[in-house]
């Protein structure tokens, strides 16, 4: 019983004129800062009196071409406030106040986004966009615009823009959800039909792309830019919007779709090579870079260390082996299998698709033309043409697609910029790419292993006895060899099936020894094959196959997790099995998971934000070394052997593993499988505990420091806890509301008053289970550093004044939100994993009174609770990162 509500518009950065840079995504900003039915903060805090949260629920996006606002979950209940959310999306269309205030007000949250945005990748993207576009609007119009504009326009400019561009021809309202369809559409014409279209209006006119005859390629450097990365881009036209309303366009997306699908399994199965040249390659076929008009191939790689010409060479060399010599039976058959079952996937849960599913549709039919089929026509379309389309119609359309020349040829490669390093030159990289061109290719060779994951099935187990939870509706099933199944049957989602099997332990019982092994171990493992095999072989096996299985080390835990259709259950149960009995070593997927790492972690050090995530973790838990971050030079640690001897373990005794089932499954089906493969794993009847390893900080501790940035950037993470107090849900419901009413008082306060913030949240929590009590009040802002003082003092003073003062308007207000969202949570299947195991591991049920307990939240209760609880821990962390650059 929910709405989403919509305003489409297909206008964006692209309309601005030289001096609005920036205008189309301020204005957007602007919406929520006062309009003619909604003056000021009115609208958001009205939508909140519904239950509609800003940001989750309330949000907007600019981008270059088109610009969408939204007003999601809205409860229907109320035809009133359907009525209200349609004069918001009236008052966006053509009655926004733009305030010179409330502009001035902006400017500086305006400027922060632009600063917490400005990663080395966007740095070197905005640096280059002109020579990626030239001759092009594209190459001036990135969506956040210049600084010098957003500091210095008149308001007047804004203005401009909006009455110029924000028209009904050039907008569309979209409704989707639990409404009276009739009504609705009759009440959108009352309030729309006033508006009055100058005759005159400029229309939209798409902006093009040029082609350019000889190939572009640019290199550039950012001392921040943690990975080197590759991008070709063989640009070709966009289809026309007026042509994606017939059969052929349905098809070619198809043939498309696969195409790219089978190159990319080729290149994740190149670089399982130990002298592959790269870390990683992908490609895809989609918008040159953010152009309506253009579209491109796209080749995208990260080399290894001084290996660029090599890596661009080898990944190309696929791309061209497909384009020549064409694709394989036994791949396309796979291709076609995994696309159908996806397809299928979601006509099996076509009832329970979510307003924004339709909502995203209709929107992208409305801006570029995609056709808005029903789910039950596309399915039943591609059931009967996708067996009459053979493999030669991927072939000829990967030969549409890439490039043999240099026309339309784009290079774009980022690096690391360090001291006495040697780079790539575009002249290097061009002579590569010539020499494959001039290569005589042979065709790909498929290896594929024909048989089933299990061989040999194991001798079945049997269900000794069973029980009913009726508080939470599951069943609980104690097996033959010890372990326990609680199944709960739900409908939320006809396609899934989710497992949970968890065990106690983790990597508490291991020693130091063996940290950067349990770092790894779900990495590893996931890298590994099963039965007889490899990782590559296990990929192509369940190609078609909608079903997962991933194990898990936490500190505390071992741990099982999964996924899957009905359809696919008792693959999932064979993966299980598998996971318990017979993880494959794979060198080569080893070998090649830890090239990835290093590559990603070798420059760690040079990022901010990794340097301020590094100091969070050390800070809060007191240099414990089972809670740092991962370092390049942790990697020669790690021993392959010992995370499978490790594996081996922890899944030797499946009889002290419960295991959770949650989903659409048929009962009768599923206890054959639970027979099959759960109770027939190994166990030896002992039950183990958990070592207490949480070192949480004592007292009021402090961590401030500068760091040299090339965009100045400040961070804070403020934690307040206790470390005593033990969980009670009806803490966990105060913590919660705590966090969301501070976290309103700090958007109002630092970001809207102020201007000292684009972003900042306050969250609240309390624990259930784990080694040491927590429950915490926690604030984080990244911030503008030249207001860092005044953020952070509003940040500590307002969380002070909880202690005694909080909010009626705004609690209730929490509370509104909080009954809303318990209502969607229950329609999860995720929500109920998370209930059921907390209900039968620590007993504590936090379903059946939760809304009580809500309901009967006051001002003073949050904030005793706030007083004595997490202010009463006494321990606080406050971790703060400046930049060097800072004016103070």
């Amino acid at each position: 019983h929910r709405v989403n509500f919509y305003i489409a518009q297909r206008v964006g950065s692209i309309q601005e004129e030289e001096d609005q840079r920036g205008l189309a995504h301020f204005l957007e900003h602007m919406a929520f800062n006062g309009s003619d039915n909604y003056p000021g903060d009115r609208l958001i805090e009205y939508l909140r009196s519904i239950g509609v949260e800003f940001g989750s629920d309330l949000n907007a996006y600019t981008a270059v071409d088109q610009t969408v606002y939204r007003v999601c979950n809205v409860p229907s209940a109320n035809v009133a406030s359907l009525d209200s959310c349609l004069l918001i999306l009236k008052d966006w269309s053509n009655g926004l106040t733009l305030d010179a205030k409330e502009i001035d007000k902006e400017r500086g949250v305006i400027h922060d986004e632009w600063r917490q945005r400005s990663s080395a990748g966007q740095r070197m993207l905005e640096r280059n966009l002109e020579k990626l576009y030239p001759g092009s609007k594209y190459g001036k119009r990135m969506p956040i615009g210049l600084m010098s504009v957003i500091d210095n326009f008149k308001p007047e400019a804004l203005r401009a823009y909006y009455h110029k561009w924000y028209r009904p021809d050039n907008q569309a309202i979209i409704v989707v959800g639990d409404v009276d369809v009739d009504r609705t559409e009759q009440k959108i014409k009352e309030m729309f039909s006033g508006i009055k279209l100058d005759p005159n209006a400029v229309p939209v006119v798409d902006e093009q792309v040029p082609d350019n005859n000889e190939a572009i390629i640019l290199v550039d450097k950012d001392k921040e830019q943690r990975v080197d990365v590759v991008q070709i881009f063989m640009k070709h036209e966009a289809v026309p919007d007026s042509l994606k309303g017939n059969m052929l366009y349905l098809i070619q997306q198809y043939a498309t779709d696969l195409s790219t699908s089978m190159i990319n399994s080729r290149l994740n199965e190149i670089s399982q090579n130990p002298d592959c040249p790269f870390v990683q390659a992908f490609v895809y076929d989609g918008e040159y870079i953010y152009s309506k008009t253009k579209d491109a191939f796209n080749i995208v790689c990260i080399p290894k260390l001084g290996k660029t010409e090599e890596a661009v060479s080898a990944a190309l060399r696929e791309v061209l082996r497909a384009a020549k010599c064409g694709f394989t039976a036994t791949e396309y058959v796979r291709a076609k299998d995994e696309y159908m079952s996806q397809l299928e996937k979601i006509y099996t849960n076509r009832d329970k698709q979510k307003n924004d599913f339709w909502g995203d549709q209709y929107r992208d039919h409305f801006l570029g033309n995609e056709p808005i089929p029903s789910i039950e026509d596309q399915y039943m379309t591609m059931q009967q043409i996708a067996p009459m389309l053979p493999v030669d119609l991927a072939n000829e359309i990967i030969k549409e697609l890439v490039s043999e020349t240099d026309t339309n040829l784009v290079v774009f490669a980022e690096y690391t910029e360090k001291e006495g390093a040697v780079y790539p030159t575009p002249e290097s990289i061009k002579k590569a790419i010539d020499a494959v061109h001039g290569e005589q290719l042979t065709a790909w060779v498929d290896n594929v292993k024909n048989e089933p994951l299990i061989t040999e099935m194991p001798a079945k187990g049997s269900i000794v006895s069973e029980k009913e939870n009726a508080a939470l509706g599951y069943k609980e099933l104690t097996l033959s060899n010890g372990a326990r199944v609680l199944l709960k049957k739900t409908d939320f989602k006809d396609d899934e099936v989710i497992l949970s099997g968890t065990s106690k332990g983790g990597s508490s019982l291991l020693g130091e020894e063996d940290l950067v092994n349990a770092d790894l171990f779900g990495m590893v493992i996931g890298a590994s094959g099963l039965g007889n095999f490899n990782n590559t072989e296990l990929e192509k096996a369940l190609a078609g196959k909608q079903a997962s299985v991933n194990l898990t080390l936490s500190n505390l835990h071992e741990g099982v997790s999964g996924r899957s259709t009905p359809k696919d259950l008792e693959t999932m149960f064979q993966l299980l099995y598998l996971n318990f009995t017979n993880i494959k070593k794979d060198e080569k997927s080893y070998a090649s998971l830890m090239t990835m790492l290093e590559t990603s972690l070798k420059n760690q050090a040079i990022s901010p934000d990794a340097a301020f995530s590094d100091s969070l973790m050390c800070t809060l838990y007191s240099h414990n070394p089972r809670f740092r971050q991962l370092k390049v030079e942790d990697l020669k640690k790690a021993n392959y052997d010992r995370i499978l001897q490790i594996a081996k373990e922890r899944t030797a005794n499946a009889g002290d593993f419960t295991f959770t089932f949650v989903g659409n499954f048929d009962e009768a089906a599923i206890r054959p499988l639970i027979e099959q493969y759960i109770a027939s794993l190994p166990a030896n009847g002992v039950k183990e505990e958990w070592k207490k390893v949480s070192t949480y900080a004592q007292g009021k501790v402090e961590n401030k420091f500068r760091r040299k940035m090339e965009t100045p950037k400040a961070n804070v993470y403020m934690y307040w806890y206790n470390n005593k107090a033990p969980y009670s849900l009806e803490n966990q419901v105060c913590a919660d509301a705590a966090g969301q009413v501070l976290s309103m008082i700090y958007l109002k306060k630092i970001r809207e008053d102020a201007g000292a913030a684009y972003s900042t949240q306050a969250v609240g929590f309390a624990n259930v289970g784990g080694d040491v009590p927590f429950t915490a009040l926690i604030g984080v802002c990244p911030m503008n550093p030249e207001k860092s003082d005044l953020a952070l003092q509003i940040m500590d003073d307002e969380a002070q004044k909880m202690r005694t003062t909080v909010d009626t308007d705004m609690l209730n207000k929490v509370k509104e939100l909080m009954l809303k969202r318990a209502d969607e949570d229950a329609k999860t299947n995720s929500y109920w994993v998370g209930a059921i195991n907390d209900m039968d591991e620590y007993g504590v049920d936090t379903v059946t009174k939760y809304k009580d307990i809500v309901n009967a939240l006051t001002p003073d209760k949050v904030a005793k609770f706030v007083n004595d609880v997490i202010f009463g821990g006494g321990n606080s962390v406050k971790v703060i990162m400046l930049p060097e650059e800072a004016k103070k």
